[in-house]
Parts: structure tokens; sequence; C-alpha cells
């Protein structure tokens, strides 16, 4: 009897212990719950950057308030629970929150998602997750998503911490006093109008994926200002989500893409021998296909077939793009003078467009005295020499209009919101030689082109386009290959050009060239912004123009590695199943390194490992 007495005393007790024990833990999971006051943050100096706005005042880069949202572990009830709900308001799979909080889970506090829009921390607030925290900062938005983002760059999750682009060139002057509210800054005021911006990367983005191009470039400039209206790269990528790009789709092209011009600098060639009275309108030259200086060849070809153009004045020349035509033409003109005017159109050296020229290269222009025999056949059809897209626009533009050489200008002004400027865009230029006649003169040759030359695709029935097609063959260590970048250099109006804009394509593939794929998207972009530029017209809204997807991965050479940096762990599977190669994933989110790197040679059954990372 004892022991039946003993036995119940001590299931008693462990009911009570399990009771007890039950009851503190329905307690702590119901003030967790219920109780506990909501999390404040600890107070904080916040930086806070001011907007980047267009000639327009439409808001280009913005701050605005945002939330992180963080784990205390030891307040976590159910891990499992906990996951599962947060997944569904964050771009996180409930695997990837759980791996983070057991990586943490020994930690106090850990930041699990930083700078989440408010609508969506409201409602993970409204969950009541015990253990689950909501702090207040800011955020850099994007409002216009792609839209001139390879200018524009990009912030860090730090406000401060700016990096690439406008956004880092600017760091300093975009910062504001601790005191400022959001918006309230500095505004940084660009020259870029955002409708013709927009219209711009629409036709020009369309081409640059039918072509299957490398990369492509856009630059409309108003010529009596030097003020750039719009400049657009390609691929291009979403400043909000910045990490799941690769370094290539950030690139500003515009004003970092070294080439070998081609065609479009005989019109340059043109005005030097008008501008020293070297040819007369009747004189004319003979192309018998090719020309040879030592053991250089040049040629006048059409795709594969070599063309006799015959007897030509300088105008035709310039009307069917001739390379013998030119050649002998410039054989008139002696070096140190011809070297003197390409140094004065601003080849070889930065334009200036923005501060100190940062973020911009220089090109490449010979000294005079390391000039080749092969030198003359090569400089005058765009050959031997290297420029920027934006160097040949502020060219272009001296040879038109009133015949400054500008120095572009992107920022206009630095000012208060409350309107007080605090610097503002100094408008520097240089008269060049170039007289009234023969501006003229050229300009009539550039309308041939377009009228019955190679860049007849560029004639549209609205208004007078005047132009210069070029298709630059690229050079290697090796000499030339078979790869081009492809261009149009056109003005409008044809009869008094106050706009010169730039269309540029680097490696299209089937066999394009400048008059039938640049030609006509700039015609296609002068069709879209006619209603912006003439006065009194309607303007419609701007949409929203999405980002173009990089391809997946970006090709590489035929038998090497792929690059697959940038892509999320789901793209990278896809792309390696359709191209039958074996990878191996280490981490989630994002790919920011891969073994072996792009570029190298793939050996047969080689697996590609790829490391991955979730930027916060």
């Amino acid at each position: 009897m004892d022991a039946i007495v003993r036995a119940n005393r001590r299931l008693r007790m462990v009911l009570l212990v399990f009771t007890l024990l039950f009851l503190v833990i329905g307690g702590r999971i119901y003030y967790l719950t219920f109780l506990q006051p909501p999390f404040q943050a600890p107070a904080r100096a916040e930086i806070i950057r001011g907007p980047i706005m267009d000639r327009r005042g439409l808001a280009l880069a913005i701050t605005e308030e945002a939330s992180t949202i963080g784990i205390s572990p030891q307040d976590i009830v159910d891990p499992e629970f906990t996951a599962e709900k947060l997944s569904a308001y964050l771009d996180m799979t409930p695997e990837d929150i759980l791996q983070r909080f057991y990586i943490n889970k020994n930690r106090k506090y850990f930041l699990l998602r930083r700078q989440l829009d408010n609508v969506t921390a409201d409602r993970i607030v409204d969950l009541n997750l015990p253990g689950v925290r909501r702090e207040a900062e800011y955020r850099r938005v994007y409002p216009a998503e792609s839209l001139a983002s390879n200018l524009l760059g990009f912030v860090g999750r730090d406000q401060s911490n700016a990096l690439d682009g406008l956004e880092r060139i600017f760091n300093q002057s975009l910062l504001t006093p601790e005191q400022a509210a959001p918006g309230k800054g500095p505004i940084l005021a660009l020259s870029l109008d955002s409708l013709i911006q927009y219209r711009l990367e629409k036709v020009l983005g369309r081409a640059f994926e039918e072509s299957g191009s490398e990369r492509a470039v856009g630059i409309l400039m108003h010529i009596p200002t030097g003020e750039i209206l719009a400049l657009a790269n390609f691929p291009n990528f979403d400043p909000n989500t910045y990490y799941r790009s690769s370094p290539f789709q950030r690139n500003n092209w515009a004003m970092r893409f070294n080439y070998e011009p081609g065609s479009t600098v005989k019109v340059f060639m043109a005005a030097m021998l008008l501008n020293e009275n070297l040819v007369k309108e009747d004189e004319r030259f003979f192309c018998s296909g090719e020309v040879h200086a030592r053991h250089a060849t040049v040629r006048c070809k059409s795709g594969t077939r070599t063309i006799r153009h015959g007897a030509l004045t300088l105008e035709e020349i310039i009307e069917r793009s001739c390379n013998v035509g030119t050649i002998k033409a410039m054989q008139k003109l002696k070096p140190p003078i011809f070297h003197r005017y390409l140094a004065e159109l601003g080849l070889g050296r930065k334009t200036e467009v923005l501060p100190d020229g940062v973020g911009e290269t220089e090109g490449y222009l010979p000294d005079i005295k390391n000039w080749l025999p092969s030198s003359g056949l090569y400089y005058p059809i765009g050959q031997g020499f290297s420029l920027t897209p934006l160097q040949l626009v502020r060219a272009g533009a001296a040879i038109s209009g009133n015949g400054r050489l500008h120095r572009p200008i992107l920022v206009r002004e630095i000012r208060e919101s409350g309107g007080r400027i605090l610097q503002q865009a100094e408008a520097r230029s240089v008269q060049l030689s170039y007289r009234p006649e023969v501006r003229k003169r050229v300009a009539t040759m550039m309308a041939k082109v377009v009228q019955s030359g190679t860049g007849k695709k560029a004639y549209h029935k609205s208004i007078s386009i005047i132009g210069k097609t070029g298709t630059g063959q690229k050079s290697s260590a090796q000499g030339y290959v078979e790869k081009y970048v492809v261009s149009f250099l056109g003005y409008f109006p044809g009869d008094q050009p106050e706009y010169v804009g730039l269309i540029l394509f680097d490696e299209p593939q089937n066999n394009h060239a400048g008059g039938t794929l640049a030609a006509p998207v700039f015609r296609d972009f002068v069709a879209e912004i006619l209603p912006i530029i003439q006065k009194g017209q309607a303007v419609r809204p701007m949409e929203k123009l999405a980002a173009l997807q990089p391809r997946s991965p970006r090709a590489m050479r035929p038998g090497t590695v792929p690059d697959f940096r940038g892509l999320s762990a789901s793209e990278a599977l896809t792309a390696s199943v359709k191209k039958e190669l074996q990878i191996e994933l280490k981490g989630s989110g994002f790919v920011f390194k891969q073994d072996p790197s792009p570029g190298s040679i793939l050996k047969s059954g080689q697996k590609i490992i790829l490391y991955l990372e979730y930027v916060e």
C-alpha cells in the first residue's frame, strides 16, 4: 500500500512540474506575442541622400523611408513556423531563412532583411511572430527602374556607400545634413530628358536584342549647348536590384568603350580637305577596289565581295563610303596637318563631361612621331586610332552648327531643395577653324548619304535627317578579325542641324552593317521624339521600361567557360541544363564567383563550381 501511495505522490509531482513548465512557456509565448511593446531601434544618425532629377524635374533616384527585419534568436519559439511565414513576404525561401537563423542562433540579434518597403514590413509586424523585430531606416529607390541605369549607377545598403555611376562620382554632393528630412537634400539636376531617354532605350533595346549584339550605345546631344539629352547603354540593369546584374551589364559604354570608328569619320576627312582647299568640286579619284602600302592592303567591300567604284568626286566618295577614294584624297593632306585636325576634334583625350574626366576613357591617338607608313592608309577610314562614342558625338557636333567643340554637359547644376544653386555647369567650348561654307558643304554630302547612299534607311518623310554610316572592323593582338562595330552618326533637322546623335552596335550577328542596322534605329528614334522636340504637340506619359534580362549565361568564345556571374541559382541551373554543363552550387542567392573563371578553356566533363551569396 505504501508503495502505491509513494508512486501516486511521484506522479502528482511530475504532473505539477510539467504543469508549471507549461504555464511558464505558455506565459512567455503570450507575452512575446501580445504584451511585448513594439521594438524600437536605438537612435542613430542617418545619412540621407538628395535626389537625382532630369531636366523636367522627374526623379530618377530618391531616398525614402524603409524597414529592416531583424531576428532575436532567443525569442524564437518555432523556427520552422517562423521561416515559413516570413518567406511569404521576403524574397527568401524558408530554407534560406532557417540557414541564417541557425548560423546566428547564438547571437542576441541579427538582421535578416534590410531596406524592405514599409507596406510589406507592416504585414510582417501584423503576424505577431515572437522574436521578429522591425527597425526604421532609409533606402535608395530608382523609380524609373532601368532607365539611364548605366549612367546613374547605384548605392549600397549604406546610404553613404555609393558604388558606381553618378551616385559615386557625386557622392559627397548628394549627402545631406543629418537633420534634413528625406527628399530635402541637395538635388543633382541632369541635362537628360527622361521622355527622350525612354524612347531611345525603347528602340535601341529592341534592336540590341534582335541583332544579338554584344553591346549597344545611343547618345543625343543638343548642338548649340553641348547638353546631353539622352545617353543609353545595353545591356542595362535595374539599380534597385543591382546585385542581380554583372559588371558587364552595369558598364557605361558610352563613355568607356574604346573602338575604331570606321567610316563615320570620313565626313571629318572631307571637312579637313575642304577647309585646306585641297580638293576641287569636280575633282575625281579613281577606285580600283583596293589600295596598297608596303605590306598593307585596304579594299572596298560589300560582304566578301570587292567593289570597284571607278572615278568619284569627294561628294560621291562620302555618299558611297568608298575606302580607296577616301585614302587617295587624303594623300593631299600632310601628316602633321592631318594629326593636328584629329587632335583639335578632341580625339585621344577625355571630354571631361564629368569632373576631371572621371568615369571615361580617353581613346588612343598616336603622337605624330609614332605614325607608321601604313597610318596614311588606315587613319582616313577610321582605323588605327580609337575613341569613345561620346568623343565621336562631340566631334560630330563641331563640324556642324556654329563649328564649336563643346565640353559636353550631363550635370546642369547642384541645388538646394529651396532653389539656391550650389554648383552650376560651366559652358566651355572652343571655336574650330572649319569655315561656315565648309560645314554647309559637308552637311550636303551627309544629306546625299541618306538620300541615295549607304544611309538610305535613315530617311524619314517628316523631317530631314543627314548623317554617315560606319562599319568598323575590330582589331586584336593578331590583327584585324571578322568582328565589327556598326554605327550611324546622324543629325537633324538636316537644313540646319540642332541635334546630333549616335547609334552603335558592337559585334552584331548576321553580317549587319551601319546602314542596315544603326541607320533605321536612328530614324525610328527621331520619329519617336518629334512630338517632344516640336513645341505645341502633346506628349504621352512615360511608361515604365523594364530592364532587359542578360543572356544566361553570357556567351564567351566557343570551347570556353561561360560567365554565370550575377545569375540566381535557378537561372544558373536552367542555363547549365540547356548547355549540357555540370555545375555545383555553393551557398544561396546569386553567383558572385565561379571556378574555373569565365573565358578559360572548358575541359570535357569538367564541373563548374558556382559560389552564391544573398545580399542583405
